[in-house]
């Protein structure tokens, strides 16, 4: 199955770039200790993280429609946001206060978000072929 397309390719390079900006961001405020520019900066990556996913998802879906409830691009952002995160506290880019700890937090709590959307997209995936030739199924 070609699960990996141009479009969640497109899509983890941008969210690479959100995750930088988040990270530089998220630094500053916490190294500054301003609590509401650690909030802001959240809301804001999180915002732009679901705008960017939606567009690349409805572009994905054209090209390849399987319905796959955005496991793969839940899995990339996983991926993505994590290993940049660690990355960057481990290269001593993170300010002073931040604790690997909170990303090993951040981990596990998602980590056991995605097992659930991983569960769920096993049991619905029989159902998630539209519309597709079988030619195109294979590569």
């Amino acid at each position: 199955m070609k699960t990996i397309t141009k479009y969640l390719v497109q899509f983890a390079i941008a969210a690479s770039f959100l995750t930088l900006l988040f990270r530089i961001s998220l630094s500053y405020g916490v190294e500054n200790q301003s609590n509401w520019i650690v909030v802001l900066s959240s809301v804001i990556y999180g915002l732009a993280m679901f705008v960017t996913g939606r567009y690349y998802g409805q572009k994905d879906e054209k090209h390849l429609p399987v319905l796959d409830i955005g496991f793969r691009f839940h899995l990339t952002t996983f991926l993505v946001h994590n290993v940049i995160s660690y990355l960057w506290l481990l290269c001593g880019f993170a300010s002073q206060y931040e604790k690997i700890i909170a990303l090993n937090i951040v981990l596990l709590i998602w980590g056991s978000i995605l097992i659930v959307h991983f569960v769920v997209f096993l049991f619905t995936r029989r159902k998630a072929i539209k519309d597709l030739d079988k030619e195109d199924l294979f590569d």
